[in-house]
């Protein structure tokens, strides 16, 4: 093992120390112990999965069923989204994934000759032309 290698398990180690992840992990823990919201998740998978097989079919695809099972999965989604345990997921999910694309922000700044000791992902000028960068992803 290199010392980036052993370097690198200690972030993951760090990362997973955090309150960002802790709180991620309680919160997807929280959702599939949900029953009521793995059902209707699973109900969304069908809805969804009905469309594209009546939406396979071309132009003998029924509008209508297909209006139908639009409406049904914007309600239930609705529904889904509207569920605390699913809204503390999300909100965790989306803390986590900040965390992450700082991290990355600073390794990617440092691997393009960035100084790690002041580098800072957000203070970052962007030029707009994203064609070779990867600091934002």
């Amino acid at each position: 093992m290199t010392d980036l290698d052993r370097l690198t398990r200690e972030l993951g180690a760090a990362t997973q120390a955090t309150p960002a992840y802790a709180q991620y992990i309680a919160a997807k823990e929280q959702n599939e112990a949900d029953d009521g919201l793995n059902a209707q998740m699973r109900e969304i998978e069908m809805i969804r999965l009905s469309y594209q097989h009546e939406a396979a079919k071309g132009d003998a695809a029924d509008e209508a069923k297909m209006d139908e099972f639009d409406r049904q999965f914007n309600a239930l989604y609705q529904q889904v989204m509207a569920n605390p345990n699913m809204q503390r997921y999300r909100e965790a999910a989306t803390a986590l994934d900040t965390l992450m694309k700082r991290t990355m922000g600073i390794l990617s700044g440092c691997a393009a000759g960035e100084d790690p000791a002041t580098f800072e992902p957000a203070a970052h000028s962007c030029g707009g032309d994203c064609g070779g960068c990867g600091g934002c992803q």
